[in-house]
């Protein structure tokens, strides 16, 4: 299966963070991603590169150049996915637009990642991640319950684009198995930001999130919900349900606290107070070693640091133990959703780095 995507060709030029990593998880399927590097990149790799852009070629191509212009057309024509990010009318500017380069391969699946889309009165608007959070209920519903807002600390929206990015285009690639014919892909952040919020805030009546309410409810129940440890630290319950609300009460010696454990809305209630007076009488690794035997829903907080040293990751080889094309040692996140055997890419090139090879296998 890791070779699943063997034999099909990306181009990824005027990417960004989704871009990149919807293209890093198509190469751990087995294609061949080729970067279009803008010249700027030309001065070095950065920090996200050296993960994203593993198991990629690159090659920096001025785009209003004739003679690289003309380069880049000829790498479409063999081309099966062209992923890229320009604001709506650049892309026509520039000559590489849909049209332009269906003409060329009309076979191409060819996938535009934008902040609001090809067409609507804010298609050309600017924005990066925080910003399709905070418009779509998103960064609320992440704040929901915290005393004052603050920004997150990781790229959601960016990655739910890739991901969404790299399933649109496989299933335009067995579409055009069955038709033989390509697709233009119309990817929003905003819209996918907001799809996100289907499994909480789907549903909306009398002007109000519905299924929202549910989820509100449910992360304000003492028996799903985060406590501070002994040892300043974090631990997670997510004892949802009447088993482990009651076993987690009844190891604290009052299961008859259970049904508290599960209840909102209710002033009077104590099984958050009692539990977080129990955990604070030990360390969470202790809470973590003595409940999870039990069933009980239980995890700690930790670092991204810290996650890199998650067993079970490790042992699905998620972390993997990598090096830089100056042999410097990384350890990086693997992928998801492969067979176990992970794919052994190679680090990701220097901009440019295979600027020989492909300008001479475009001028064949």
């Amino acid at each position: 299966m890791h070779g699943a995507l063997k034999g099909i060709t990306i181009l990824e030029v005027g990417v960004m963070t989704p871009g990149q990593y919807c293209g890093f998880l198509m190469t751990g399927w087995g294609a061949a991603s080729i970067r279009i590097e803008r010249e700027h990149a030309a001065s070095g790799i950065t920090n996200e590169d050296l993960l994203l852009n593993r198991g990629k070629r690159s090659i920096v191509l001025n785009l209003r150049a004739p003679d690289d212009h003309a380069t880049f057309l000829e790498l479409t024509r063999t081309a099966d996915v062209l992923i890229e990010s320009y604001r709506p009318g650049v892309t026509t500017r520039l000559g590489i637009d849909y049209d332009a380069i269906r003409a060329i391969n009309p076979g191409i699946i060819y996938c535009s990642q934008s902040g609001f889309g090809q067409t609507g009165p804010e298609a050309g608007r600017a924005a990066y991640d925080m910003l399709f959070q905070a418009e779509t209920g998103l960064l609320h519903a992440l704040n929901a319950n915290a005393a004052e807002m603050t920004a997150p600390q990781t790229y959601m929206a960016d990655a739910a684009n890739g991901l969404m990015a790299a399933f649109a285009i496989c299933a335009a690639l067995q579409g055009r198995n069955q038709t033989g014919e390509g697709r233009h892909i119309d990817l929003s952040m905003q819209e996918t930001a907001f799809s996100l919020l289907s499994v909480s805030h789907g549903t909306m009546r009398d002007g109000e999130a519905v299924s929202g309410k549910d989820a509100a409810d449910r992360s304000l129940r003492p028996a799903n919900n985060i406590y501070r440890t002994r040892d300043g630290r974090h631990i997670v319950i997510t004892a949802m349900s009447e088993k482990s609300s009651r076993a987690l009460f009844g190891y604290f010696g009052d299961e008859e606290l259970w049904q508290q454990g599960l209840e909102t809305g209710n002033p009077k209630n104590q099984a958050k107070d009692f539990l977080q007076a129990q955990f604070a009488g030990n360390d969470a690794q202790h809470w973590v070693d003595t409940l999870t035997p039990l069933e009980i829903e239980i995890g700690m907080v930790k670092t991204p640091e810290e996650a890199f040293d998650n067993r079970q990751l490790m042992a699905r080889n998620m972390v993997l133990d990598t090096q830089d094309q100056a042999g410097n040692v990384l350890r990086q996140i693997g992928f998801p959703a492969t067979p176990r055997a992970t794919p052994n890419l190679e680090p990701a090139p220097e901009p440019g780095a295979n600027q020989q090879e492909l300008t001479t296998r475009t001028a064949k």
